[in-house]
Order: structure tokens, then sequence, then C-alpha cells
């Protein structure tokens, strides 16, 4: 049986050797489970590199260093989160514990976004998450055109409808931890994501992360240098259900990078 999340290579898209083919694939794996993984995809290594080595830096400061980037209210979604603050599980409308995870969160200069809240200092990680965004957005505008052609529309369909768009990065780290989780606790619990994608890059020891697939949980493919795509509750909405969102956890614990005794940093782009 094939594994449900597909690895697809983007290059002869952005080549335009043979466009046809990979609009195939995208819709495929659209219309049977909303995720998918990418290579090819063109974004430099060199900017993957530095925003991983700017997160890993900010979260080795002293906890008391990082809570003084910490949003003025739990609504506003910048700055830093601290380890089980919150538990993506609840979005289900389901009991859940706190994440076993911190993360930082950043954006774009939209006016109808918060403003970014930066560590003291901090000009190499605001830096490396700029350039990270940018190609981020870059990548998310190939994949929404790939969507248009997938779905029969002109291939800029969703130009103008993403042009302002006020995603958000989101810098995820999984230290390890001391005490024994609570029953049914995770690194993250299952959710859908809000928008039209997630683009989610992990540290290339990561592993556990998982997307039901309407009968089970399926480990995702770990493919060095590749992005996952998750298409979000948005996409699902704009499209009639004719590209799904299922739900998805980031780690179980006792796997991967979910285990007690490793650390790990995983970016993440929600568009």
């Amino acid at each position: 049986m094939r594994e449900e999340v597909p690895v697809i290579d983007l290059r002869p898209y952005l080549s335009g050797a043979d466009k046809e083919a990979v609009v195939r694939q995208v819709a495929d794996a659209c219309a049977r489970i909303g995720f998918l993984v990418v290579s090819g995809h063109g974004v430099p290594e060199a900017v993957v590199a530095d925003m991983l080595a700017a997160s890993r830096a900010f979260f080795a400061l002293p906890v008391e260093t990082k809570l003084e980037s910490c949003p003025p209210d739990p609504s506003v979604f910048r700055g830093y989160t601290p380890m089980a603050d919150r538990s993506l599980g609840q979005s289900m409308g389901v009991e859940a514990a706190p994440d076993l995870r911190e993360g930082f969160v950043a954006g774009g200069t939209s006016p109808l976004t918060a403003r970014n809240i930066w560590p003291s200092g901090a000009t190499d990680f605001a830096d490396a998450c700029a350039a990270y965004y940018r190609a981020m957005d870059a990548l998310a505008g190939s994949l929404m055109r790939i969507f248009a052609l997938a779905l029969g529309l002109p291939e800029n369909f969703f130009d103008r409808k993403v042009d302002q768009q006020f995603s958000d990065l989101v810098a995820y780290h999984y230290p390890p931890t001391s005490a024994e989780p609570r029953p049914g606790q995770l690194r993250g619990g299952a959710h859908t994501d809000f928008g039209s994608l997630t683009l989610v890059y992990g540290d290339p020891s990561a592993k556990g992360l998982q997307v039901w697939t309407g009968r089970e949980w399926e480990d995702i493919p770990v493919v060095p240098g590749a992005f996952v795509v998750n298409l979000g509750d948005l996409m699902a909405q704009w499209t009639n259900d004719r590209c799904i969102a299922w739900s998805i956890r980031p780690a179980r614990t006792g796997t991967g990078h979910a285990t007690r005794s490793s650390s790990s940093t995983s970016p993440t782009t929600t568009c």
C-alpha cells in the first residue's frame, strides 16, 4: 500500500519542464489527505540553516531572558510562549494537557497584526526570521499557484487573494523533559490548522510528526531538506472541501524528538 503522504519534487514545476506532472501529484494529495512533503523547492540551504541556528541560540537563553519577550496579553500571538503554556488539543473542543514545547512567534509588517516582540540584543534572530519569512512567502506563493491549477483554475487565481496575507512564523523547541508526561500529553495535541496552508521544516533529527488518514495516525516521511505542507481549514472552505484538512499532531511522546532525552527545533510558517 502506498504511503498516504507523498513526497513531491517541485523542480519540474518551478523550472517549467513539466508543470502538469507536479500539478497532478499535488491535486491527488490535496483531495486525498491534505498533506504533502515537497523537495526541490528552491529555498536556499543557508536561509534554513541560519533560521535553525538563530532559533537554537534564542531557546538556549536563560528562561528569565526569554520571558522578557512574552506578549503583554495572551491573545497577542507574538513573542515567546513558555514551555507547556498552551494546548493545541483544546482547539478541537476536548480536554487536553498542555503541549510539551516552547515557542517564539514572529510575522511580517501587515497593519492587521501585532508588532513583533524581539528579545533585547537579538539582531541576528530578527534578521534570520525575516529572511526565512520571505523565503516561505515565496514558496507559499508557488504552492498557491500549483493549487489553483490543481483546481482547474487559472494559475494566478489566488495571487490577488493572498497578496496582503499576515502569516505567522513560529519556531518551536522540544527540549528534554525530566518528568513523566501526563496521560495523553503530547509535544503538540491533535488539531487542524486554521489558515490556507502551513509549511513545516523540522530539525533533521526530528521525527514523530503524524497525520490522521481517516483510519489511523500515520508518520509523515522525514526527508532531509524538504518541507511538510498541510492544508488548513481556510483552504477546505475556499474549495468546498475539494482540498481537505485532516488532523495533525506534532509528536507522540516517546518517539523521535518527543523523547525526554532529546531536543530539536522546528520553524513553522502558517499562511
